[in-house]
């Protein structure tokens, strides 16, 4: 046994070091060989089979910049020394990895200048002193994996060697990275310019031109192009004793992986002061949910690989094959100019979703990778860390806190033996993920019963994934669901003395209303969520959605007289709409909700984010992104012919923004505590903000939870990049963001204090949960904030103590009067006479009923 641990170390630390040989180490490898050949089924090939015309395109205009007399570009002094190879090399590969992350172009200008800075610090420093460059060079690629470790350590020796030479500014990053850019585009013949339309404005991108993306698509892309500088272990991750030590065994690999992600120096030290005084709670949870082993359900996987092969199309599952292009008609210049522009606009949407599609056709590649990889192996580790609200995270992005179809992989390694009182859990799991005719919202003796009256079929399932795909693809989770059938069998074949190893969930309803409502103590709003204990389970949504309707059945009635109403005028006080114009089209939208129809599945997610101050607004693109898109994607794949809302995006937009008015009425009508609780919140960062300091809150499990927002100072910058359609320079402006200030923002700090501390204190609740159940005996954890999953077997433990310490956090405890002496103390006297706040009112729930309700956590 010895020997295999040793050798699974040993192989743990080879896979570690090759994180970074697989990612950045690439990158540097190759800009210093880059006429290196790639094999064939790489990106790379289209990098190196462009670069030689990038670089003469780089030649023709570095040339023509020095023979051109007048003032020089912003740029020249920059790179007229540079080798033209390299910075074409430095542009193709940050073109590449832009069209990957579907970066923007102001940051991929400033993302290429900055790699030209490096180049031309480590050239100069090489001119100055070979033995120190050479010296350095060798010091940070050891020591350091990532390259702004490098950077940082590189700078610093050099320094003491008395070569210190200032950081660029993103301006002139942004400049020198234009005519890179501009060469990129005009040379390559693989990268294009294109604009992406959202809510906020016009997005300006790099792409794949569509034969590139063809190419790339029929390359077979190897992990090495795509593998995630940090994966599961094989090994048990070491557990967390500092800020900076855990959790992978290679010391350079660990010290990339800090305890709390996106942390600023005040929350470090905290944790770090904490730390000296013993192991805090939340590390020690922290460490127990890290130990599990988990292992890959290859059914599942088996049939990930099956529906990707198939280029199957039903629920969430990623899409294998590009969308097709409308056929442009033959009499196109006898349309009307509306049939033109719609025609447009779809060609322009396809070509949109499809650049997605590539990017999600790689990351698949790349997840089957890793799974198949992870299945060679009897268990893995996850390791994890937190976030800077106190929320528990995988740090590896392969991971069960994604997509249903990669969750579905996960299972536990150390499984339990099942009996008749765990297979009921299993069987509530199994309803749950299907959730056929909503049975998730039925009582949990009902949710069994569905599974026993269904057995057969779900058996076929659990035996035959291809043969019963047509059933099991339009369950909720369809994956999860596939999972669960196939312990279901493998339980019906083997009986009682089964070992199951499955993760089964239970999920918290509404866990931001819950929270208000303890907080307060509303017992209406707890009803609401199930914290009162009832013969059926509650449901928040389906309340929310019976108020909406109600009102849209108002509004239709051609007899209803609806108040203030008005003219609708644009800036100019011009008239635009008469009301009865407006109210003629309010009855026209009403009706289209209506026969389209308004469930709790529409408005879902505006019920589930109103906890965190999401408002009119965001409920509006919400409804833009549930509803309106995925019509709109129907349409492209000729699902349906004509989309419910209208073929115009103003049209949707509309529509989403009528509905999301209703649906914000009907929320604040339903639910009263959280509208309470985020005003008070508000106040407290306001206040806050405006003497300039951040809000600190140490929930309950003594995490600090610091919100640091700081104003970016924007500068505007003129530059030249080439246009594929004219064939010549095109003048744009951009704006980069240089270094934070010290300035905060008092908006974003108001306006994201309710969902910060509100994911706080799930996080607590999680962290207890561990805690409590750990020392109830169980060993394995399958988390994902507030779905708490175990065996079946250790379920009934799960189940209670996810009750008591819900309990255990709000009994004897006042959230908003802890938050309050926490700020009163950092804020001066004049601050505390001016801020008049009141603490909510409290309500008459009963927190001692929680343990006995059985749908809180279903």
């Amino acid at each position: 046994m010895l020997d295999v641990t040793q050798e699974l170390t040993a192989q743990e630390l080879l896979r570690e070091k090759e994180f970074f040989h697989n990612g950045r180490e690439r990158y540097l490898k190759r800009l210093e060989e880059n006429n290196r050949p790639s094999t064939q089924n790489n990106p790379q090939l289209l990098i190196n089979n462009a670069l030689p015309a990038v670089a003469r395109c780089l030649r023709e205009a570095i040339e023509e910049e020095q023979s051109r007399p007048g003032k020089p570009c912003a740029w020249r002094d920059d790179l007229v020394d540079c080798d033209p190879d390299i910075l074409a090399y430095i542009g193709l590969n940050a073109a590449m990895d832009s069209t990957i992350t579907h970066g923007k172009k102001t940051s991929l200008l400033t993302k290429i200048g900055h790699r030209v800075e490096l180049e031309v610090w480590a050239q100069g420093l090489k001119v100055r002193d070979k033995t120190l460059f050479s010296r350095v060079t060798k010091y940070v690629e050891k020591e350091h994996a990532g390259l702004k470790g490098r950077e940082t350590a590189a700078r610093a020796i050099a320094s003491k060697s008395n070569y210190s030479v200032p950081e660029w500014t993103q301006d002139r990053r942004a400049q020198v990275g234009g005519p890179i850019l501009s060469a990129v585009l005009k040379g390559s013949g693989i990268f294009e310019a294109w604009e992406k339309y959202t809510k906020k404005g016009t997005e300006k991108r790099i792409g794949l031109t569509d034969e590139a993306t063809l190419a790339l698509a029929n390359m077979d892309y190897q992990a090495s192009w795509q593998e995630p500088m940090l994966a599961p272990m094989i090994v048990a991750p070491k557990p967390w004793v500092s800020f900076d030590t855990g959790c992978y065994l290679d010391e350079a690999t660990a010290a990339q992986v800090p305890l709390v992600r996106s942390s600023n120096k005040e929350q470090r030290n905290a944790v770090k002061h904490r730390l000296k005084l013993g192991m805090p709670l939340y590390v020690e949870a922290l460490n127990a949910i890290q130990a599990t082993p988990l292992k890959i359900n290859n059914y599942v996987l088996e049939a990930v690989k099956w529906c990707w092969g198939n280029s199957e199309v039903f629920g969430k599952f990623p899409r294998a094959t590009p969308l097709e292009f409308p056929e442009r008609p033959e009499d196109f210049d006898a349309l009307t100019t509306d049939e033109q522009v719609l025609y447009v606009k779809t060609v322009r949407e396809v070509r949109e979703k499809n650049r997605e599609l590539t990017g999600a056709s790689m990351l698949m590649y790349q997840d089957l990778a890793t799974a198949t990889e992870l299945s060679q192996f009897e268990q893995f580790w996850l390791p994890f860390n937190f976030d800077f609200r106190g929320r528990v995270y995988p740090v590896p992005h392969f991971s069960y806190h994604r997509d249903d179809h990669i969750k579905a992989m996960f299972t536990l390694s150390r499984g339990k033996v099942m009996d008749d009182d765990s297979a009921f859990w299993l069987y509530v799991h199994l309803a749950n993920v299907g959730d056929f005719n909503k049975i998730s919202k039925q009582s949990l003796s009902d949710r069994a019963a569905w599974v026993e009256d269904n057995k057969a079929k779900l058996y076929d399932v659990g035996r035959n994934s291809e043969g019963t795909f047509c059933y099991w693809s339009t369950a909720d989770k369809p994956f999860q669901f596939l999972a669960a059938c196939r312990e279901l069998a493998n339980y019906m074949d083997h009986g009682p003395g089964y070992v199951c190893s499955l993760p089964v969930s239970l999920d918290g309803t509404n866990s931001g209303v819950q929270h208000y409502s303890a907080a307060s103590l509303d017992e209406a709003d707890g009803t609401l969520v199930n914290l009162v204990p009832g013969e059926k389970p509650q449901d928040v949504y389906k309340t929310v959605a019976d108020v909406v309707n109600k009102r849209l059945l108002e509004i239709a009635d051609v007899n209803y007289a609806e108040p203030l109403l008005t003219d609708v005028k644009d800036k100019k006080g011009a008239l635009v709409k008469t009301a009865k114009q407006v109210r003629a089209r309010r009855i026209a939208m009403s009706n289209c909700w209506l026969s389209y129809g308004v469930g709790r599945s529409t408005l879902k997610r505006n019920v589930m984010t109103y906890g965190y101050s999401s408002g009119q607004y965001g409920f509006a693109d919400q409804i833009m992104d549930e509803v309106m898109r995925p019509l709109s994607e129907k349409v492209m794949r000729k699902e349906l012919e004509h989309h419910h809302f209208g073929d115009e995006k103003l049209a949707h937009r509309e529509h989403a923004k009528f509905l999301a008015k209703l649906n914000y009425e009907a929320v604040c009508q339903v639910i009263s505590s959280a509208s309470a609780g985020m005003d008070f919140f508000q106040q407290i960062a306001g206040a806050l903000a405006h003497e300039g300091k951040s809000l600190r809150f140490d929930n309950p499990v003594e995490f600090p939870v610091i919100q640091k927002y700081t104003q970016w100072d924007v500068k505007k910058v003129k530059i030249y990049l080439y246009d594929r359609v004219t064939q010549a320079p095109k003048r744009e402006q951009v704006s980069v963001r240089t270094r934070a200030s010290n300035r905060v923002d008092k908006k974003k700090a108001k306006a994201a204090v309710s969902p910060n501390i509100i994911h706080s204190m799930d996080s607590s609740h999680l962290l207890l949960t561990v805690l409590t159940a750990k020392q109830n005996g169980v060993e394995d954890f399958f988390l994902i904030h507030d779905s708490f999953g175990t065996t079946p077997a250790d379920t009934d433990i799960m189940y209670n103590s996810v009750r008591a310490s819900f309990v255990e956090i709000y009994q004897d405890y006042c959230l908003y009067s802890d938050l309050l002496n926490q700020a009163s103390k950092q804020l001066s006297y004049a601050g505390l006479e001016k801020l008049d706040v009141v603490i909510p009112p409290k309500g008459s729930l009963d927190l001692g009923a929680i343990p006995n309700s059985e749908y809180c956590f279903s």
